[in-house]
């Protein structure tokens, strides 16, 4: 019989412990502080994190960084602007290509053993086209290489969530201040709780199946609605959560990126508050996107926004239409919001009870969305 274990996620704990270590150095070893060193320290703190895949993530550094200082010798803001946009348009490519052919295997190289010789993540790919869209548009200059290595290493960032570079701070303050304040103690208590309580969540996901190995309708309602998509809100918010709360007394100030997204009254709200350092990213670069036209079109770009957002989490089916439903659903949403007053007035609009029952519905929709992607899969291949 299958004997359940409480685990978490490796990367998280991998993550949360060199972004601990980062900061506790700049903390207590002021010399640190200055920019080289600082430069020097969270090279060493993405080569720990990343491990065997160091080499690629040098390599794809390097060379978005010549990319970088490409576009600023162009010759006109406007060249400047249609060079980045190449230049983004070649990330995605590639980082699509490197996933749907496996180029981010293992080699084997003599005396250093087996490495990745080309990694593009998502997060550090993200991060990129942050910087390729700051820069090509002008509104960032060109950052010297020693701040772009800091930025691109920052250990708080390494796997989220997104810092974009006019985000980052010219120079590390350190403000001790912020150890001593009891919001800090508390807020590091939510985060641990968070991650404890999503943690736990999948351990009783895996007693249920356990003990209950016939039960599989039970066992599907609660993995699709209770302890899947809350159980990794849970352990995601914890860990960014607590990537926002290392930050802060080495002086980088992280955004937020979860704001209780679950129970919200419709899924833009839920979206507003979900990720929202990476979502804000699509929204920005994709949803007010005129794409050639003289206007955007909200639900055109809904359904490519939500589709190349779910392309981001993994080139295969499921992510692809998982997407797709997502968007989907926002433009229904957007559809209804926009006709609404053409219709017959609800019974019980308005009131206390048709409220709640949109952030049940909300809940649930979303939840169909993470959870209808496999079993239409699962029916087309029996076709």
């Amino acid at each position: 019989m299958q004997v359940a274990t409480l685990t978490v996620d490796p990367h998280y704990l991998a993550g949360i412990a060199v972004a601990a270590a980062f900061s506790g150095v700049l903390l207590l070893i002021p010399f640190f502080r200055q920019t080289w060193y600082a430069c020097t320290l969270s090279i060493i703190a993405a080569g720990v994190y990343y491990g065997r895949e160091f080499p690629g993530f040098v390599l794809v550094s390097a060379a978005a960084y010549a990319v970088m200082r490409g576009l600023c010798g162009a010759t006109s803001p406007e060249q400047r602007w249609r060079w980045a946009c190449v230049a983004m348009l070649v990330l995605a490519g590639v980082f699509t290509l490197a996933r749907v052919e496996q180029w981010e295997r293992y080699w084997s190289v003599a005396g250093l053993g087996p490495i990745v010789l080309l990694s593009l993540g998502m997060w550090p790919t993200l991060k990129l086209m942050t910087l390729f869209w700051e820069v090509g548009s002008g509104s960032l200059p060109a950052p010297t290489l020693l701040t772009y290595v800091l930025w691109i290493c920052l250990p708080f960032t390494l796997s989220g969530p997104v810092l974009r570079f006019s985000q980052m701070p010219g120079t590390l303050v350190i403000d001790w201040r912020t150890l001593a304040s009891a919001g800090w103690w508390f807020e590091a208590a939510a985060a641990t709780a968070k991650l404890m309580v999503g943690v736990s969540l999948n351990f009783g996901q895996q007693l249920l199946r356990t003990h209950f190995p016939q039960a599989h309708y039970f066992d599907n309602a609660i993995s699709a609605f209770v302890t899947g998509p809350i159980g990794f809100y849970l352990t995601t918010a914890g860990y960014f959560h607590w990537m926002e709360l290392l930050a802060r007394p080495a002086g980088v100030k992280i955004p937020p990126s979860f704001n209780f997204p679950v129970g919200r009254e419709n899924i833009s709200a839920f979206w507003m508050n979900w990720n929202m350092t990476a979502t804000y990213v699509f929204r920005d670069y994709l949803f007010y996107n005129r794409w050639g036209r003289r206007t955007y079109n909200i639900y055109f770009n809904t359904i490519l926004l939500f589709t190349l957002v779910g392309l981001w989490h993994a080139a295969n089916a499921y992510w692809v239409l998982w997407g797709f439903l997502h968007g989907l659903l926002f433009t229904i949403f957007l559809l209804w919001r926009k006709y609404r007053g053409a219709l017959p007035r609800l019974p019980l609009a308005g009131t206390r009870l048709a409220n709640m029952g949109a952030r049940v519905l909300t809940y649930f929709s979303v939840c169909m969305c993470w959870y209808l992607p496999s079993k239409i899969l699962q029916k087309l291949a029996v076709l």
